[in-house]
């Protein structure tokens, strides 16, 4: 698999991690370092974003949600995510890239998901709560289908829903593949 886009982690671990997933492939990376990037950094991954793309691949806690939303309002969610689920993550004490399986990495990055920020609303706010997706358990079915954080809250799914541009009936048969499962 060749990925063009620049791949940004968090940390040099997970750069390790990401490779051996993808052993020969020559992958670039930007890492963030924790939480301590500045603007600098952003600009940094917006030019690269304008050239390349990026695909952010963060850790699937706290503050690799926290990191992702940083990156992903600067660039006005024009951008790619790829998303690890945690729960597939057998480490106990940190939930992370580098604690990942290989196979869910590649998974992750094979089916990164691109948000488009300028794109005209694919969902109404009123058809998004007509449909219930607002629920807290409909939530978590549309999370895991993504791998996106399963505490995510109404108005950011309402967001991300609109970034990947998805329309009622492709939510609608999210759910009733995750009723099915």
């Amino acid at each position: 698999m060749f990925l063009k886009q620049v791949i940004v982690v968090e940390g040099k671990t997970d750069v390790q991690k990401i490779k051996q997933a993808f052993p020969g492939d020559e992958l670039e990376f930007l890492i963030t370092n924790g939480l301590g990037f500045d603007e600098t950094f952003l600009e940094v991954c917006k030019k690269t974003n304008a050239a390349r793309g990026i695909i952010v691949m963060t850790d699937p806690d706290g503050p690799g949600n926290k990191i992702r939303a940083r990156i992903n309002e600067y660039l006005d969610f024009k951008c790619a995510n790829a998303f690890v689920d945690k729960k597939n993550i057998k480490n106990t004490r940190k939930i992370g890239i580098a604690e990942a399986e290989l196979t869910d990495i590649v998974f992750a990055l094979e089916n990164a998901i691109t948000f488009n920020g300028d794109q005209n609303p694919s969902l109404s706010w009123d058809d998004y709560l007509q449909h219930e997706f607002n629920l807290a358990a409909n939530r978590k079915k549309i999370a895991a289908y993504f791998a996106w954080s399963e505490k995510i809250n109404a108005k950011t799914l309402f967001k991300w829903l609109n970034y990947t541009g998805l329309t009622v009936e492709a939510v609608l048969e999210i759910l009733r593949e995750s009723n099915a499962s």
